[in-house]
């Protein structure tokens, strides 16, 4: 994330060398620049915690603690980056195949909030 935002800072520094690159030109770097310097924060921000009780979900502007027996579901919705949406009693909260053993924290949180696997 943070390559694809200097290299987008790149682009629009390289574009302001030119006269009559049209507006909709530097918006769009400019979008694709805020774009990946957002998810660069969001995924130095994200952490899940597990300890003996729960999960700790620190995200972008929320922190959540989920107890295992609060913990109702997990789907798993496949494709080129997985998402683990994790639903508890009133709330939840996502991962995705970014974060390192996902796999593991997956099965983890399956196993100790007690779920089995749907067929």
């Amino acid at each position: 994330m943070g390559t694809a935002a200097l290299l987008w800072l790149f682009v629009l520094v390289y574009l302001m060398q030119f006269e009559g690159v049209p507006a909709k030109t530097f918006i769009s770097a400019i979008f694709f620049v805020v774009f990946f310097g957002v998810s660069l924060t969001y995924y130095a921000r994200t952490a899940i915690v597990v300890d003996g009780g729960g999960v700790t979900y620190r995200g972008l502007v929320r922190t959540d603690y989920f107890a295992f027996r609060d913990i109702l579901k997990v789907d798993i919705l496949p494709g080129p980056v997985t998402v683990y949406a994790v639903r508890g009693r009133g709330r939840g909260m996502h991962f995705t195949s970014f974060f390192t053993q996902h796999r593991r924290l997956m099965q983890l949180l399956v196993e100790r909030a007690g779920l089995s696997p749907m067929r």
